[in-house]
C-alpha cells in the first residue's frame, strides 16, 4: 500500500507482565489530547476500577468488561488522531519497523514465510470475500466502510455500484479514482459521521472487513448502518478472533494485537451480543466462520424486514 512520506510515530514497547496475577501495572500519566477514556462500547459498563489485562502496553490499557466480557482499549485515540498521528498507513509501517529492529533475523525469516503464505492464502481470502459479496449482496449499491486504497472496491462485480468511507485523506483520494467512474463515491470522514452523508435505505449491502476492531463506537456505527441499509440488506463483517487458540498460545505476540489501531477485541459471543443489541438478524456465523484455530472470524447480518 502506498504511503505519503512522513515520520512514523513511535510504537510503545510492551510492559513487563506479572504472570502470577495476569495483569499489567497501570502506568500513571497525564491525560493526552490524542486519546479519550472509553466505557465498554457494547454495554456501556465503566471498568476504570478493573485491572488492566496482561496484554496491555505501557501507553495503552486493555480492559475486559466486567458485565459483557468484551476486551477493549480503554484509552483509545480520537478520530482526529487517527487521521494524522495514528493513521493506519503510518502505524502499519512503524510496527513492521519495530519488529524488524527488535529481532532482525527472526523477523526476516517470518516475513519471508508470510509472503509465501500470502501467495497461497491471499487468493483464498479474496475469493472468500468475493463469494460472500456475490452471495449475500449480489447487486445494487454497496458501501465499504474503511475502504482504504480500494482493494475491495476495485474487484466488485459490475452489478454493484461501489461506495466507500475512509478517514485517511490520502487513501480516500485513491479509492475515489475507482468509485467515481462507476457512479459511486468515497466519503472522507470517520465511519460514524460518514454514515450521516447517505440517505435512509440507500444501500443494498455494507462491507465491514477488518474494520470493527478499529472503531471506537461500534454500536453507534451499526445503528447508523442500519438506517442507510434497506430492509433485508446485509452487512458482511470480518474481525480478529480474540477467542482463538493462537492468541492463547502466542500471548503478546499474537498477530491480532495492534496498538493503538485495534480498539476492540471480539470473541464469537461478544460479536453476537453486539449485533443482537444493534437489532440485526444473524444470517451466517457457522463453526467454520469462527473456527477456533483461525485468527479471524466472518459474520453476515441482515436488517430485518418489517
Amino acid at each position: 500500500m502506498a504511503t505519503t512520506p512522513t515520520e512514523s510515530p513511535t510504537v510503545p514497547d510492551p510492559t513487563v507482565v506479572n504472570e502470577k496475577i495476569g495483569v499489567s501495572p497501570v502506568v500513571e500519566r497525564s491525560p493526552s489530547p490524542e486519546c479519550r477514556h472509553r466505557c465498554c462500547p457494547i454495554c456501556g459498563g465503566e471498568n476504570a476500577s478493573e485491572p488492566s489485562l496482561r496484554y496491555s502496553r505501557r501507553e495503552w490499557t486493555l480492559k475486559q468488561c466486567s458485565q459483557c466480557d468484551l476486551v477493549y482499549l480503554e484509552n483509545a485515540p480520537t478520530y482526529e488522531a487517527l487521521e494524522s498521528e495514528f493513521a493506519w498507513e503510518k502505524t502499519y509501517h512503524a510496527e513492521k519497523g519495530k519488529r524488524r529492529k527488535g529481532k532482525a533475523l527472526r523477523y526476516l525469516l517470518s516475513d519471508a514465510a508470510k509472503k509465501v503464505k500470502l501467495l497461497i492464502r491471499g487468493r483464498k481470502v479474496r475469493a472468500k470475500e468475493q463469494r460472500f459479496i456475490e452471495r449475500y449482496i449480489g447487486t445494487g449499491r454497496m458501501l465499504d466502510v474503511g475502504c482504504g486504497a480500494g482493494r475491495t472496491l476495485i474487484n466488485l462485480p459490475q452489478s454493484i455500484t461501489p461506495f466507500g468511507i475512509e478517514i485517511s485523506a490520502y487513501l480516500a483520494g485513491v479509492s475515489q479514482k475507482y468509485c467515481g467512474p462507476r457512479g459511486g463515491k468515497v466519503v472522507r470522514n470517520n465511519a460514524v459521521d460518514g454514515m450521516d452523508e447517505f440517505d435512509a435505505d440507500f444501500f443494498d449491502g455494507i462491507m465491514m472487513r477488518a474494520f470493527l476492531e478499529h472503531e471506537t463506537e461500534p454500536r453507534t456505527l451499526l445503528d447508523k448502518a442500519r438506517r442507510v441499509l434497506r430492509a433485508g440488506g446485509r452487512v458482511i463483517i470480518k474481525v480478529p478472533n480474540y477467542g482463538c487458540v493462537n492468541r492463547v498460545v502466542r500471548g503478546n505476540r499474537w498477530c491480532g494485537f495492534r496498538f493503538p489501531d485495534h480498539v476492540n477485541y471480539f470473541t464469537p459471543s461478544t460479536l453476537r451480543r453486539l449485533v443482537r443489541e444493534a437489532r440485526y438478524r444473524v444470517v451466517r456465523f457457522g463453526v467454520l466462520d469462527r473456527f477456533p484455530l483461525s485468527d479471524n472470524m466472518w459474520m453476515v447480518i441482515e436488517k430485518p424486514k418489517p
